[in-house]
């Protein structure tokens, strides 16, 4: 049995962050000390019973008065942030008034931040000026007034409250990140968010392609797609934010007890944390079929330590096996059980941990990636249906020898046959009867098995197992039509002969090309081939043979071949030239001289 090891990076992540990297920033701070002023607004939008002032902070923010019989601020006068406000109307007012723009904005949130404190007993006094503006309020249809109602009433209704903190902080279970069962991702462990938003969302900034992450109300899970990880060394940077701007108002005490509490608001942005995954190596195993290199599941594996116990476990699939946390030592690889189709393997490798995670095999190279092989128990015989490729079952088969005799006899099932035990040498498989609805196949597939148990077809081919097609017995027609072009400009072609042939190899048509396509109709389905045994005159003979399927529902497959022109020089002889002109002169003169030598001749010989 061979032993391959071959260096490709599979990995998986390692948090190196920590909560000291959370990012918190606030597009406003709310100080813990502020200057407050008032003035007379002259203009009010609607009547009031006194002297209407407008309160501001030194920086220009608009505050509210919390209490309506009390002194209003001065410049002397410092106030220090107290508590955060909780009330839900008072907030969803203080909300709505954030982004007062005009002193008669001032007007209407702050009356109806009073009348809603009165009518919630929050201010209990029956004060003479509010009573009266209430009263005014009532009574009155202006468009001022049935603001400030508006508000007053949505203030009644707010279910929730709108102060929320927007810190965000997360804690993280686990440092690890791991392989998921399927093979498809790296999950890391259980994120947990804390923060009094209802709704939080997570960005990548940085990542591979496809990174992304689920969530189950206050926790998330990051996922990486091993596909798109390509690096020893790799960042993932994260931002979590809350979803829409959050206020959070306070209520500032004056330094003399005298003037009334303050309240002012501010608004925060969306906070954000930043957390780095980094990548470290890890060794993959996978099974693979010793004749083709593919990748096989169902063979049971083990990893086992030094003393001899199990470590890990699992039953090899398609894709990968990641090995991960395993301590310094050595180890050992072995099969229990083989994958259906395939000799249980009798080889154990084994494999060293080194202080620094990496890998070694027993020779010392560090390896990343390990192939464990099997053999397969027998020859595969494949029945199909010739349409769909799907097996058959209820075929008749026989094998014989390269004598003619008979060596195994079987009835298919849906599951492709193994026969075990054929010895190096030619053998031949038909069929003798014929699944149910299907037509006798009539042909006689020839293969060859060597002194290694390789299997190869007629011509000498390596396949992995022999396959045999049926057609059903009602079929409806289709076609195919061929088009014969020039490959310099897309014509076509006249004067290639053209063969077509079926899945048997027999011939179902031949012709010569024309210049238009040409046309086959009513074939049955299944796969066929067509090649090229004259070329046009001036081209290249094709040396393509173009495998097409014709279909059940009648369609008409489209089919091009294509012929390259002849470039090479053809002499022509030139019967111009001054070769041709001289050797007639020289003619000439040789028969002049011959005359007159004949002519004396007969002159000394009368």
């Amino acid at each position: 049995m061979r032993k391959k090891f071959k260096k490709i990076f599979t990995l998986f992540f390692i948090f190196v962050a920590c909560f000291s990297t959370v990012d918190i920033a606030f597009a406003e701070s709310a100080p813990k000390t502020l200057k407050i002023t008032s003035y007379n607004q002259s203009n009010i939008p609607m009547s009031f019973p006194a002297t209407f002032r407008v309160k501001k902070t030194s920086d220009g923010k608009y505050s509210y008065c919390s209490h309506y019989a009390k002194r209003p601020p001065s410049t002397g006068i410092t106030y220090t942030r107290g508590s955060r406000i909780t009330d839900n109307g008072i907030n969803y007012i203080l909300n709505e008034a954030y982004d007062a723009k005009t002193d008669n904005d001032f007007f209407v949130y702050q009356t109806a931040l009073w009348v809603y404190m009165v009518d919630k007993g929050i201010m209990p006094q029956p004060y003479a000026d509010l009573t009266t503006f209430k009263s005014q309020l009532n009574n009155s249809s202006s468009k001022t007034a049935t603001r400030i109602k508006t508000i007053v009433k949505n203030a009644k209704e707010a279910k929730a409250s709108t102060a929320k903190d927007t810190t965000v902080k997360l804690n993280v279970d686990s440092t690890n990140l791991s392989l998921d069962s399927a093979g498809e991702y790296y999950v890391s462990d259980k994120i947990t968010v804390t923060t009094e938003a209802s709704e939080y969302k997570v960005r990548f900034t940085s990542a591979p392609s496809g990174t992304k992450y689920v969530t189950d109300g206050k926790t998330f899970y990051v996922k990486v797609p091993v596909s798109k990880v390509t690096d020893s060394k790799a960042n993932v940077n994260l931002r979590v934010s809350v979803e829409n701007d959050n206020y959070t108002s306070y209520y500032y005490n004056p330094s003399n007890s005298s003037y009334q509490a303050m309240t002012v608001t501010y608004k925060g942005t969306n906070p954000s944390a930043d957390l780095t995954l980094s990548l470290t190596n890890s060794l993959s195993i996978v099974k693979v079929d010793s004749s083709t290199n593919k990748n096989i599941s169902g063979a049971e594996l083990q990893i086992t330590n030094s003393t001899g116990k199990v470590v890990d476990k699992w039953t090899s699939t398609t894709e990968a096996h990641t090995i991960k946390n395993l301590s310094v030592g050595t180890y050992t690889l072995k099969e229990t059980k083989a994958p259906e189709g395939y000799e249980i393997s009798d080889t154990e490798i084994k494999f060293t941990v080194n202080s620094d995670g990496t890998f070694q095999d027993s020779n010392g190279n560090k390896i990343t990636k390990i192939e464990f092989e099997n053999t397969k128990t027998g020859i595969v015989i494949s029945k199909q249906d010739i349409t769909n490729s799907k097996e058959l079952p209820g075929a008749t088969l026989v094998i014989k020898d390269s004598n003619g005799k008979e060596i195994v006899s079987w009835v298919s099932t849906e599951k492709k046959h193994i026969i075990k035990g054929l010895k190096a040498g030619t053998y031949t498989l038909t069929e003798t009867i014929a699944p149910e609805g299907y037509i006798l196949s009539s042909e006689t597939i020839t293969f060859k098995i060597d002194e290694n148990g390789k299997l190869y077809d007629k011509d000498g081919k390596s396949i992995s197992e022999v396959i045999m097609y049926n057609q059903k017995e009602t079929v409806s027609g289709g076609g195919v039509s061929i088009s014969k072009q020039d490959i310099t400009n897309g014509k076509e072609l006249p004067g290639a002969t053209l063969v077509v042939k079926d899945y048997s190899g027999k011939i179902i048509d031949t012709w010569v090309s024309t210049t238009t396509p040409h046309l086959i109709e009513n074939l049955t389905p299944g796969i066929y081939t067509l090649t090229e045994t004259i070329a046009p005159e001036g081209y290249i003979l094709s040396s393509e043979t173009i495998t097409f399927t014709v279909k059940e529902d009648g369609s008409i497959t489209k089919v091009v071949m294509y012929n390259s022109p002849n470039t090479k020089d053809v002499p022509v002889e030139n019967t111009a030239s001054y070769k041709t002109v001289t050797s007639f002169i020289v003619g000439i003169l040789i028969i002049a001289i011959g005359a007159v030598i004949i002519v004396k001749t007969s002159k000394k010989n009368p």
